[in-house]
């Protein structure tokens, strides 16, 4: 298996489990965007730390576990019944060599991972800018209605 776009079951679990409780803001502007390769394979069902595993290195314009999302990030009401996730602002690593295949979000106090999205195929910048935009769909959503 290789990058696959999900939400970390364990991630969310613990933010809602009284068990083992751990907090989450999502509208945190502090959350961290990571790049993967293709060989990165998240376990959504088990993965509960951020790991560099995979991670593009530090090298070519890109430095681990350094970015943070774009302006303002919101949990929001998207279409009826639905929780939308997205930010205001591009992601953007200036002076880019590198090819890239997903990222991965996840909180910065805890390392928490709670998104994987991948790109469909590698995106290559050579001598460039590389830019994540927020869709105006958002970033990830959950249906909270059947």
């Amino acid at each position: 298996m290789a990058m696959a776009s999900g939400l970390y079951v364990v991630t969310f679990r613990d933010a809602v489990n009284d068990a083992t409780p751990i907090t989450m803001n999502l509208t945190s502007a502090s959350a961290k965007v990571d790049l993967y390769t293709d060989t990165k394979t998240p376990n959504f069902d088990t993965d509960a730390a951020y790991s560099s595993t995979n991670e593009l290195p530090t090298a070519g314009g890109y430095t681990q576990n350094s970015k943070t999302v774009g302006g303002s990030p919101t949990c929001a009401l998207g279409n009826a019944g639905q929780l939308k996730y997205t930010w205001s602002t591009t992601v953007s690593w200036t002076s880019a060599s590198f090819t890239a295949r997903g990222m991965i979000l996840h909180t910065v106090t805890d390392n928490f991972p709670f998104c994987a999205v991948t790109f469909g195929s590698d995106f290559t910048a050579t001598n460039g800018t590389f830019t994540i935009t927020a869709h105006a769909n958002g970033i990830f959503f959950i249906d909270l209605v059947p």
